[in-house]
């Protein structure tokens, strides 16, 4: 008797593994001893890095910013001038720290933990921002000495804390995005498969 047309002999002599049973193919199934495979999506993962990194420079370059200019309320030229660093003791400069090292992690492992740390850091950076510095950057007072004498004096917002406003934002949007982008976990996807 002779084999049917395209069939192909599985078993093979050669030092290779064949075609047909090479054990490569898992057929949708777990790899063999435990191991997991992990397809790797650069385009998704190169966003979510991509996200995190631009805010975290975002945050690192608002900490050596002015944050916030004090005008005496006669003229319009600043008498001081305050930067995002000394206004709340360098805590963005740490956060973009560990959002560059959270991105990286996320980057080699798809961490699903990774990306929440990126939006709890990003809350942390909002709310130094919104509560701290904002208050800070629309204050009005008095400003000067008792040998000089006490001026009318207010502050105004500077560029620093629009940075570090949208570096936290992003971060925000990072995980959000990240998260709908990498989609459903894969123990899950195979439980309702």
């Amino acid at each position: 008797m002779s084999a049917t047309p395209g069939a192909k002999n599985q078993y093979s002599r050669g030092s290779g593994p064949s075609n047909g049973g090479s054990g490569r193919d898992f057929g949708g199934s777990e790899p063999p001893f435990g191991r997991r495979t992990r397809v790797v999506d650069h385009g998704a993962d190169g966003l979510i890095v991509a996200g995190a990194l631009l805010a975290a420079l975002l945050l690192l370059v608002a900490e050596f910013t002015a944050l916030y200019q004090v005008h005496i309320a006669t003229s319009s030229i600043p008498i001081r001038s305050i930067s995002g660093g000394s206004n709340h003791s360098y805590a963005m400069l740490v956060i973009a720290l560990a959002a560059a090292g959270l991105a990286a992690s996320v980057w080699r492992s798809e961490s699903r933990a990774g990306l929440l740390a990126l939006g709890v850091l990003g809350v942390v950076a909002l709310l130094i921002a919104l509560l701290g510095d904002l208050p800070d950057s629309h204050a009005t007072g008095l400003s000067g000495s008792a040998a000089r004498g006490y001026v009318n004096a207010s502050s105004t917002p500077s560029a620093g804390l629009y940075l570090e406003t949208l570096g936290a934002v992003l971060l925000i949007l990072t995980c959000g995005l990240g998260s709908m982008m990498l989609g459903v976990p894969r123990r899950r996807r195979r439980r309702s498969e």
